[in-house]
């Protein structure tokens, strides 16, 4: 191969501006040494209020200014603002013409730890932009939208009063849940005054439950023969309010706006129309509004889940094209955390099922404990909307979901009460269980309130867990945003074709694991095309006669071969596929993941000195300029 020549050296921004950062005031390299954690101190031990939560946003607003915003989507529909942090660096650029990440917490009001990982991600980035190269880097160049309470009413509520695991969940919009004409009256109610909600039992010589022997919780006599005493269980503790003998069978909320999102909204599932809810529709309004959000992360629990928006699924059999099992690399199966999936797309989708599988396979590395059930569901859920509306890559992380890891000490994955009980005991000294005891309850007489587990262990995790789990998803969040497309020019090749005619092939080069337009997008035509201008100080650039296919490759950025190195290089991230595109003054094209896409232009000149200048620009890429004599000479 000849030795390419590169006549002028590439300056490649850093930023889609030309505003120079700020250079780094505290470089930390001393990994045993802090980072800017001490700079903005946070107790990540502990839940917070909405109050509590906002405060925060503000301070840290005022401790970095020049990095950080507050701003009011809007109105819940009991008049909370939904605080949303904008991270990027302000002299670089604005918000809004930097490529995005969005991310959520909370839609779900009883899902606590979504807040914590969305705010320890803005934390993290904001204290550490002066330490760490990376998200020096990062937040130059890139945008962050951070709303960590989406449904603020609830959130409010399951923070400041007492509540089981599973409610207040959605916004407060009455609902009549069993049908009898009134609207949330038999709510769950701490009968006791002990500050927690738990269950209700009655002494009954036929019942199946017994106390355990340590006597801090109800199981079930499981062979009948037991002579003790014997409870039937009522129900969750609470008032019958409707007289029809059954409590908290009509709590607060109703509408799930995680099925309330327009795309393939199912009406019986949501129980009303798209964004029905104002938080919902707060939220959608300003995605749709911001064409530089490029990915997103909705934060649940739980499961210790990463799950993610398949393309469509294949109308065509005779063109099925399988992810997954087709790469290799670091792909193979010796890999305990390569993920592969059998979902079968039609080829303009097979970038983003690649893509998007080998992301989630570092995910899987950084996380752990996690695992991939393939892809999101649809019922007008969230990520759904954001990725075939928008266009938008979407990862739905489910977080927490019992304490597996830990309490599984015969390893076959599932956690018995046995096991669940020794994890209490020993690792958070016996302080897990709401003790059983008798009160006379107004309506029911004698009952027995308690024998549960209390809040923060099953659903969300206890204080001393709520740190390890946000930091790792921040970090799965950083890879991410580190990955973001950066195209760049590469190797340049002269050559004399005689008659005053020459060749001048460039390369486009991005080694990373996104493309700078999704599939989707690109089928949607929610996108603006990258493009290459360029320009001849002497002479003049022969414009070429496209056909058909090669103005098809110049589109995608490589066709079907730029695809094929797409699938064989995510194993090696310098095994690039290479397609030639013949260019003229001006080229459009998609720059694909992991690629490298060469353009061959033609000029006519009678001066050797004549330079060929060329400028790179894209929404989602940056941009880069580069110029090239034609004589080799500098």
């Amino acid at each position: 191969m000849k030795k390419y020549i590169i006549l002028l050296s590439v300056t490649l921004l850093a930023a889609l501006c030309i505003i120079p950062a700020a250079a780094q005031k505290n470089v930390q390299t001393d990994l045993g040494r802090p980072h800017g954690e001490t700079d903005f101190v946070i107790n990540w031990k502990q839940v917070y209020t909405y109050d509590e939560c906002v405060k925060i946003f503000f301070d840290l607003q005022k401790k970095y200014p020049d990095l950080c915003s507050v701003q009011s989507l809007g109105k819940s529909r009991m008049g909370r603002d939904q605080y949303m942090l904008v991270i990027t660096a302000k002299q670089t650029g604005k918000d809004t013409d930097k490529p995005a990440l969005w991310m959520d917490g909370v839609i779900h009001g009883n899902e606590l730890n979504a807040v914590t990982c969305c705010l320890y991600t803005a934390w993290y980035l904001l204290t550490r932009y002066d330490y760490d190269p990376k998200v020096h880097d990062i937040v130059n160049r890139l945008t962050i939208y951070s709303l960590p309470i989406f449904n603020v009413d609830a959130y409010d509520s399951y923070t400041r009063f007492p509540n089981t695991d599973s409610n207040p969940r959605e916004p407060f919009r009455p609902v009549d849940d069993d049908g009898d004409g009134l609207y949330d009256e038999d709510m769950a109610e701490d009968v006791d005054g002990d500050g927690e909600i738990s269950m209700m039992y009655v002494e009954d010589p036929s019942g199946a439950y017994r106390l355990s022997k340590d006597g801090k919780r109800f199981i079930r006599i499981e062979d009948g023969d037991w002579e003790g005493k014997r409870f039937t269980l009522v129900g969750v503790e609470g008032y019958d309010n409707d007289g029809d003998g059954l409590t908290a069978e009509d709590d607060l909320g109703g509408i799930d706006m995680n099925r309330g999102f327009p795309y393939d909204n199912n009406k019986p599932v949501n129980k009303t129309y798209p964004l029905s809810e104002p938080e919902a529709r707060n939220v959608w309004n300003f995605q749709k509004d911001h064409r530089n959000i490029f990915m997103t992360f909705n934060y649940h629990n739980s499961g210790r889940w990463i799950m993610f928006t398949m393309p469509p699924k294949s109308m065509k059999p005779s063109t099925r094209v399988t992810g997954g099992p087709a790469r290799g690399g670091r792909f193979a199966t010796k890999d305990k955390y390569a993920f592969s999936v059998k979902h079968i797309v039609d080829p303009e989708y097979q970038h983003d099922l690649d893509v998007v599988t080998a992301m989630v396979s570092d995910g899987l590395y950084i996380l752990k404990d996690y695992t991939a059930p393939e892809e999101t569901w649809l019922n007008g859920e969230h990520p759904a909307s954001l990725y075939h509306i928008l266009g938008a890559y979407a990862f739905l992380m489910e977080l927490w979901g019992q304490p597996t890891p830990y309490a599984d000490t015969n390893g076959d994955g599932y956690v018995s009460d046995e096991e669940f009980a020794k994890w209490i005991e020993l690792d958070l000294g016996g302080d897990g269980w709401i003790a059983p005891k008798e009160y006379n309850h107004p309506q029911l007489g004698k009952v027995w309130i308690g024998g549960t587990h209390k809040r923060h262990i099953d659903r969300n995790p206890p204080a001393r867990y709520i740190e390890e789990e946000a930091m790792k998803n921040s970090l799965f969040v950083i890879h991410c945003l580190e990955e973001f497309p950066r195209p760049h020019f590469g190797n340049t090749k002269v050559t004399s074709l005689g008659d005053n005619l020459y060749q001048v092939d460039v390369e486009i080069v991005n080694d990373r694991m996104f493309p700078t337009i999704s599939d989707r997008s690109l089928q949607l035509k929610r996108c603006t095309l990258d493009r290459i201008d360029a320009s001849l100080s002497a002479g003049q650039i022969i414009e070429p006669v496209a056909s058909d296919k090669e103005g098809s490759r110049a589109a995608d950025g490589g066709g079907m071969g730029a695809m094929m190195g797409m699938m064989g290089g995510m194993g090696n991230r310098y095994a690039f596929g290479k397609e030639t595109t013949p260019a003229g003054k001006t080229a459009t094209f998609r720059t694909k993941a992991q690629s490298v896409q060469t353009f061959s232009y033609t000029v006519l000149t009678n001066n050797p000195a004549a330079t060929l200048q060329l400028s790179f620009h894209s929404v989602m890429g940056g941009n880069d300029t580069i110029k090239i004599r034609l004589d080799g000479k500098k």
